[in-house]
């Protein structure tokens, strides 16, 4: 009987983003587990042959889905689905215990066990925050949205200790539905490679990244290294200025805007970098340097405490985060190390079985099997 469904509304078609790799990680673990007998995943068409590539005796519900030309109008369709769509999709199914992948869950209350994973909450945390550029309007309304999915929810997942303390401080009303487990990553056992001559940096697309920052830091090395750098991932319209600004100081020889590229790509240029800088203002995990780590390359990234929990002190850190004259003194720093294999396969070794997706895939079945006897 599949008395267990997964939400996967939230997967975006091109599966970019941490979000979507911590829902494509934990249905991998708990495949892998024995356990997707028991599991049904709603999703919209584009993420049909995604899921089933992972787990193919996994249950699927497939929802049609038209274009959207705005992401305010996606979070409509969304919202509408959950509110409407996935309700009815439970009360014809004998479900138990329904996971959201994310926030934006609907009006409605639903008649099974819920579980929803907010990700983060810098919308409302850190919305005067001037360098995370977040609208007064964009704050109300999820401010909103996260009070009504928590409300409804009777469990939350915090993905860190500083995402739990948020989540307590902006909502202690909810304090008590938290529960702390850290995403799931695939934790491949990497080879050592060796490094190339350039910086690595991914995800681009928001403001809170941070990249501008380490385009001044650049800037202010390039005549001091020989290493290029590789920005990966999408530029959107909103982050067009970090395009301009590489136009502006003539960098173009020494900075590569890769945008969009396969999981496979983006493996093959991280594991090759002699350096993976993150100088990230917010996160909420910080996926990207726990892989980097894995792949035992050297990673510098900002000193904001989320980064040293997750990363448990093992990196090179900076702050401030907008001082791109730290930022530029600690490459340079770093690029000097010179980190052995077998120093970088140590730090690797550190951290190999904390985030295991095997691990929190089980994590993850322990708590929907705690709910479904209460």
């Amino acid at each position: 009987m599949r008395d267990i469904v997964l939400n996967f509304l939230y997967l975006s078609p091109k599966h970019a983003g941490g979000k979507d790799q911590v829902g494509l990680n934990l249905l991998k673990g708990l495949y892998e587990l024995g356990y997707t007998k028991r599991i049904c995943v709603i999703c919209y068409e584009y993420s049909r042959e995604t899921i089933k590539k992972i787990a193919d005796d996994v249950g699927m519900i497939v929802i049609k889905r038209r274009g959207f030309r705005s992401e305010l109008e996606r979070i409509i369709f969304l919202f509408l689905c959950n509110t409407f769509v996935i309700p009815n999709i439970v009360k014809r199914n004998s479900f138990s215990v329904l996971l959201h992948l994310s926030c934006n869950n609907g009006f409605r209350r639903l008649k099974v066990k819920t579980i929803v994973i907010p990700h983060d909450i810098k919308d409302v945390s850190h919305w005067k925050d001037k360098n995370l550029s977040i609208p007064w309007h964009k704050y109300f309304i999820y401010r909103l949205l996260y009070y009504v999915d928590f409300k409804h929810a009777d469990k939350i997942i915090a993905i860190s200790r500083n995402d739990c303390n948020e989540i307590s401080t902006f909502y202690p009303k909810f304090s008590k539905k938290l529960v702390q487990i850290y995403n799931p990553i695939d934790v491949e056992n990497f080879p050592y490679y060796k490094k190339e001559n350039y910086i690595c940096a991914v995800n681009l697309q928001f403001h809170h990244k941070n990249i501008i920052t380490l385009l001044k830091a650049f800037n202010l090395i390039v005549n001091k290294t020989d290493c290029n750098l590789i920005l990966i991932g999408n530029v959107p319209p909103r982050v067009k200025y970090l395009e301009d600004y590489v136009k502006r100081n003539q960098l173009g020889d020494r900075v590569k805007f890769l945008g969009f590229v396969t999981e496979e790509e983006r493996n093959a240029y991280l594991s090759r970098a002699k350096l993976y800088v993150n100088p990230s203002e917010f996160e909420g995990f910080g996926m990207t340097a726990v892989e980097a780590i894995l792949m035992k390359v050297p990673v510098l990234l900002s000193g904001i405490p989320v980064n040293l929990e997750i990363t448990e002190n093992l990196c090179s850190y900076y702050m401030p985060c907008r001082d791109e004259h730290e930022l530029a003194r600690t490459i340079l720093v770093c690029l000097e190390k010179d980190n052995s294999p077998e120093e970088l396969k140590c730090i690797s070794d550190k951290i190999y079985n904390k985030y295991n997706y095997l691990q929190i895939a089980q994590e993850y079945m322990d708590l929907f099997l705690e709910m479904i006897r209460e």
